[in-house]
């Protein structure tokens, strides 16, 4: 395959499509470094990436670079979907160009893609509840986060909440003690404003945060002053690695971001250059992150 590749001068175009990073620790900056990874290790084979990033809280934005896009001027697509009924759209205009597309991060009930690398999100959000649970009175009130921004949008983040409130059905035949604060990517003052009202109004025993940003959480427990709250969330961005060191997050869930993308160029490589079938599901191992393991932890 090198040889004849090299004969041909073939080249291989892969578009990235992907959330922006917003900061260098944040959790989009790391795929970069798998993608980076995976080129180095596919270098003789004429691999090229272009990148085609978007605000994961704009959707006109989203839509349109999506549309601009010419399928035709590439051999494949790996794309971390944000916007349900966008995304889905995105998709159908590069199967009918018969070009390969794999997701990674979050995946599409019912759309069609060559592969999906990712974590299984109602079993990790089962396994929060699971992790929740120990040593905790049943009936006590919990109360789950939602951060991101139109919820509706990310399928994950749904799944998430529906397996740790699943977990509690399962095992409790309640969840009249489980509240849900939608915040829906509001701005850091809304989220003391309602965290306040919640606060007074109920005796929470831990809180469950279903993204990424559960520094925020943890910032607003930090400065109130709560410590006997259990915390926890997802993802090593840099914040929150600070506050599990401090014990004002509990658990974070590792979604291995970097490893996620690393598999996920490979599979197009593997599909497109080598010929090779892939397995459609890739799930990601659900990984539990305290305070005593985290310097020993690779994302």
């Amino acid at each position: 395959m090198l040889a004849r590749n090299l004969a041909s001068n073939r080249r291989f175009r892969f578009l990235v499509c992907m959330p922006r990073s917003v900061y260098a620790h944040d959790f989009w900056s790391a795929p970069v470094e798998g993608i980076d990874k995976a080129l180095r290790e596919t270098a003789h084979f004429g691999i090229e990436v272009e990148y085609l990033v978007f605000d994961q809280h704009d959707k006109n934005e989203f839509t349109r670079k999506a549309q601009s896009v010419d399928p035709g001027e590439y051999d494949g697509l790996l794309f971390a979907p944000v916007f349900r009924d966008e995304s889905a759209e995105m998709l159908q205009r590069w199967e009918e160009s018969g070009r390969s597309c794999v997701l990674f991060n979050s995946r599409l009930e019912g759309v069609r893609s060559l592969s999906f690398i990712g974590q299984d999100a109602y079993q990790s959000g089962y396994l929060g509840a699971r992790i929740m649970s120990y040593g905790m009175e049943f009936g006590r009130d919990l109360l789950i986060v939602n951060l991101s921004q139109r919820k509706d949008n990310y399928e994950h983040i749904i799944r998430r909440e529906r397996g740790f409130r699943s977990w509690f059905e399962d095992h409790t035949g309640q969840v009249n003690h489980l509240v849900t604060l939608d915040l829906n990517g509001g701005r850091k003052n809304r989220l003391e404003r309602e965290m306040d009202a919640l606060m007074k109004k109920y005796d929470f025993t831990g809180i469950f945060t279903t993204n990424s940003r559960v520094h925020l959480v943890a910032d607003y427990l930090a400065r109130k002053g709560v410590m006997k709250m259990r915390l926890i969330g997802y993802d090593l961005v840099q914040e929150s690695i600070g506050f599990l060191k401090r014990e004002y997050i509990d658990f974070l869930i590792s979604q291995r971001p970097v490893e996620q993308a690393y598999k996920g160029l490979k599979t197009l490589f593997n599909a497109v250059v080598m010929e090779q079938e892939v397995t459609p599901v890739q799930y990601m191992p659900i990984d539990i992150l305290t305070r005593e393991n985290i310097d020993y932890y690779e994302r």
